[in-house]
């Protein structure tokens, strides 16, 4: 049987603490994109005051986000974790490409409703805005789950994963702010979802495939490590 470093401990947790730091930097760059996104969505239908863009936009996005996080962290506990991760990044992609076909019925109806631009941007953005947060808050405590092995790593795993994700929500947030705006905006919402459809895909395939290496029997490993040999 021949040493295959890629099998060592040490590897498998490299790869670990990479893949896990990455899927929450992604995370964290498309919630922020969509941020600054969403006041460019509510503002031609409810005008551009402060109530609209700061209260109805953040204040769902803080409230989705923290619902993200109960989520995440009850979904960390399961054996399946990995492949729920990647099933809310599928889903969050998956919104994003038909939401610009969601803008125009959503404003209008808040309007039909008898809304006013107070009330009907808020529940405008919970409707458009909510789910797709929602699901990339998970993200963050399940990669911190993920990178703690015992109670003594959990604040350097935390630090870790908001630190990163944090850098990349203000990279999302200037790229976004100074460029990506100048774009269609259905055509920067489907490549965004497009982007997180690819991903979450990723993420189930290899949770498959690692639960099914987990189940291989010991006898084919050894024979495949000696046939290799």
């Amino acid at each position: 049987m021949t040493d295959d470093p890629s099998r060592s401990p040490a590897c498998s947790g490299k790869r670990l603490v990479v893949g896990a730091v990455f899927i929450a930097c992604v995370a964290g760059w498309f919630i922020m994109q969509l941020e600054v996104l969403g006041a460019r969505v509510v503002t031609p239908n409810f005008g551009s005051t402060v109530y609209v863009t700061m209260g109805s936009v953040i204040g769902v996005f803080l409230l989705c986000m923290s619902g993200g996080y109960v989520l995440g962290g009850w979904l960390s506990g399961s054996r399946h974790s990995e492949s729920a991760l990647g099933i809310c990044l599928a889903a969050a992609g998956a919104w994003l490409c038909v939401m610009p076909l969601l803008i125009s019925p959503v404003c209008k109806a808040m309007w039909d409703a008898g809304l006013n631009e107070k009330w009907g941007s808020l529940v405008a953005a919970l409707v458009l805005f909510g789910l797709p947060t929602v699901l990339l808050g998970t993200v963050s405590p399940t990669a911190v789950r993920w990178l703690t092995r015992q109670a003594s790593e959990s604040g350097r795993s935390a630090g870790m994963v908001l630190a990163s994700s944090t850098v990349a929500s203000f990279a999302g947030c200037v790229v976004t702010a100074f460029y990506l705006v100048e774009h269609s905006l259905s055509r920067t919402l489907l490549v965004s979802g497009v982007v997180l459809l690819v991903l979450g895909v990723a993420v189930v395939i290899h949770a498959r495939l690692s639960v099914r290496g987990r189940h291989r029997p010991a006898g084919s490993l050894e024979a495949s490590d000696a046939g290799s040999a």
